[in-house]
């Protein structure tokens, strides 16, 4: 090992310095002085835009709170208005919006009468929250409060700014809609606070500009374009610009440069001196670093380094080897035990508590009930090991924290099975959790035979669940792996589905069609009164939704028929009437949508909704949009969220391709853009009752 410590910076710097002084120090703190000042703009440029980019984050959180604030329909008139509880639920909720941004502390809601709704949680007569307002800016405000517009209107006032942010509203149940704001309000404190943290400090004069107003300056004079060292930025459309001074540095470089080359050139052996004695300092900590190491961290006695930069690089590389090992080897110990204790708690091969040891292996089971499930590929030659591991860890995927569910599966490779541990909140749970892990154990086109144990409130009975789910498994078996007729029920829920999916392309013809076989049992007279009300009313409500997404008014006196209907004949009459125009009107919807902008959206995701990237930042990058404006245009064409729109184009999607004889769960979750199985068949039993496979089994009988 080579101990020679050689200072490697000595021999730089005291070259430096006879280069510096002796043949370019003039020209090299010149060049130096031009090139500090040009950083510094740049820097200073980097400031504004950063500044004019926060501003720009805030009006969109702004004009997203008010987006959500138009669609709830707790902040609707007609609906708050109805009683004071409405009213005062509405102020408790409303005060979530006034942390919506880190720059406001106060905001309030005003639907153009003489009281505003404050984020306090008060209801406040409109003239007294302006008592403390002079006169003239106070009649701005309410200027532009009253006036009807699109557009935010930001104003300056004393010492605050008024965010007011509009909105559309119903008034009340005629339909009556108004503008209504939602105005956030900032102080000139928080402001320059907020300016500080986000460009990193402010040095100097800034004037932030709204159009052509000013609504801020922290200096007494303002700063404006063409002022001498003035950088500005402005927003998109120049609605926001910021001009930013800043206060002169290093100008004292300037007066000096003369008197510094002359000390240069006249006291070159002093500079060389203080050179060597930089070096030295500059090399002492690393020398007393490689000393403290040194000791602690065992290096290879072939080891060469020249310095102790090079010993300390040894030192840390080897440090690093270290610990990625031991953090490796500590991971599959601890992923060891962790099988090996479940393994115990199924063979029940334990007298002591194992509750202090759960968490320490990070295993999850807070119950308070629990059972096993048992699935077994013994016949199935072509399950092998990396099958099963694979399988395992789609199936503990299904685990959910929100739900109170846990699930751990523990394979046996020897005989082609594995056995799933489950923690459930309640005993309600346990149909839909198990039908959940027979689907994933069939996705992958494997024939699986199940055995399911009892369910059990104490952790030490999880052995007598797992030997009930072996039992229940080796039954199976011995039957040649049936497992019971299906149920036959009287009403298809997919025959209302399909009707609404016929109305929603405005598919007249179609939608008449469904509707006959949806009401033919009812007329056959095998159904009671009560259940013709029943389908009575859960076709009106079906449809109501279906106009909603689509955004389809329907008649009040359509609505009124269906309800008088007391016979098959005369809610026939009504429902195929209600068809009629409600086609009619989605389809003069759709033909004054086509010559909308943002219908391009709506096109957009319709053809690409399979794709597995498909993030609203994408779909805005690819159409040259903002996410705010793609969102909007969503919910304009669909009435849902984009993130609900597209796992409804995907689930739909999927049970076109179930009907496909050679198409599996494994590959239906794939083409439909979906790489977690357990996450595919979670979303379509939430919205079609039943899983993919159970889908598919029933479209089968059908046909």
């Amino acid at each position: 090992m080579n101990t020679k410590m050689k200072n490697p910076y000595k021999f730089y710097y005291v070259g430096l310095a006879i280069i510096c002084c002796l043949a370019l120090g003039a020209v090299l703190l010149t060049i130096n002085y031009a090139s500090i000042r040009r950083v510094q703009r740049q820097y200073d440029q980097k400031k504004a835009e950063r500044i004019v980019e926060d501003l720009e984050n805030q009006m969109e959180l702004f004009q997203e709170a008010a987006m959500k604030i138009a669609i709830d329909n707790e902040y609707q008139p007609y609906y708050f208005r109805r009683n004071k509880y409405n009213e005062r639920k509405l102020l408790d909720d409303f005060r979530q919006y006034i942390h919506y941004s880190a720059l406001t502390e106060e905001c309030f809601l005003y639907y153009g009468d003489w009281y505003i709704f404050h984020s306090e949680g008060n209801i406040i007569d409109l003239n007294i929250y302006l008592k403390g307002i002079n006169k003239e800016e106070r009649g701005r405000l309410l200027e532009a409060l009253t006036e009807a517009g699109e557009e935010e209107k930001v104003l300056a006032l004393d010492e605050k700014i008024y965010i007011c942010i509009p909105f559309r509203v119903v008034m009340d149940g005629n339909s009556i809609r108004q503008n209504a704001f939602l105005c956030f309000v900032v102080t000139k404190g928080d402001l320059e606070e907020r300016f500080r943290m986000v460009g990193g400090g402010i040095d100097g004069a800034i004037t932030l500009y709204c159009g052509e107003e000013s609504l801020y300056n922290n200096r007494d004079l303002l700063v404006t374009d063409g002022m001498k060292n003035v950088v500005s930025s402005g927003s998109k459309g120049d609605h926001f610009r910021i001009c930013y001074q800043p206060d002169n540095q290093g100008i004292w470089m300037n007066r000096l440069l003369p008197v510094q080359f002359l000390l240069i050139l006249i006291d070159v052996a002093g500079i060389l001196f203080i050179a060597n004695v930089f070096a030295n300092k500059s090399y002492e900590p690393l020398l007393e670093m490689s000393s403290k190491w040194r000791k602690k961290v065992t290096l290879s006695e072939e080891a060469e380094y020249r310095n102790a930069v090079e010993e300390i690089d040894q030192i840390l590389d080897s440090m690093l080897r270290s610990n990625v090992k031991a953090n490796l080897q500590i991971e599959q110990k601890q992923e060891m035990l962790k099988r090996q204790f479940l393994q115990l708690l199924l063979d029940g091969n334990y007298s002591f508590n194992v509750e202090p040891y759960l968490g320490k292996l990070q295993i999850n089971l807070p119950g308070p009930f629990f059972y096993v499930i048992s699935v077994s590929f013994r016949d199935e030659k072509e399950v092998t090991e990396k099958f099963l591991n694979k399988l395992s860890q789609e199936t503990e995927q299904l685990s959910s924290s929100d739900d109170g569910e846990y699930v751990y599966a523990i394979c046996d490779h020897k005989k082609r099975r594995f056995s799933v541990l489950c923690s459930i909140a309640s005993q309600e749970q346990k149909e839909e959790l198990t039908e959940y892990i027979i689907e994933v154990a069939e996705s992958f086109g494997h024939h699986a035979v199940i055995g399911v144990g009892n369910v059990y409130k104490m952790m030490s009975r999880i052995h007598a669940s797992w030997l009930e789910s072996m039992d229940n498994l080796h039954q199976k078996l011995n039957q040649g792996g049936k497992t019971g007729d299906p149920q036959e029920y009287a009403f298809d829920p997919q025959d209302l589905r399909k009707l609404c999916a016929a109305l929603a392309k405005g598919d007249e013809q179609g939608a008449v069609e469904e509707f006959e076989h949806y009401i033919k049992p009812l007329e056959k007279d095998q159904i009671s009164m009560l259940m013709q009300q029943y389908i009575f009313s859960d076709l009106l409500s079906e449809i109501t939704r279906q106009a909603r997404r689509s955004h389809v008014e329907l008649s009040n006196q359509d609505i009124s028929l269906i309800l008088a209907a007391n016979n098959v004949n005369s809610f026939k009459d009504a429902a195929l009437k209600l068809i009629h125009n409600f086609c009619e009107r989605l389809l003069y919807l759709k033909n004054q949508a086509e010559n909308d902008k943002s219908y391009q959206v709506y096109e957009y995701i319709n053809a690409h909704f399979a794709e597995y990237d498909l993030s609203i930042e994408k779909t805005a990058a690819d159409l040259n949009m903002s996410t705010a404006a793609v969102r909007q245009a969503i919910i304009k064409h669909t009435g849902r969220m984009y993130k609900d729109y597209l796992i409804y184009l995907r689930i739909e999607y999927a049970k076109e391709l179930l009907l496909k004889e050679d198409m599996t769960v494994a590959d239906t979750c794939q083409k439909v853009g979906y790489g977690n199985i357990s996450y595919f068949i979670k979303l379509f039993k939430e919205m079609n009752g039943v899983t993919p496979a159970k889908y598919k089994e029933n479209i089968r009988k059908k046909s």
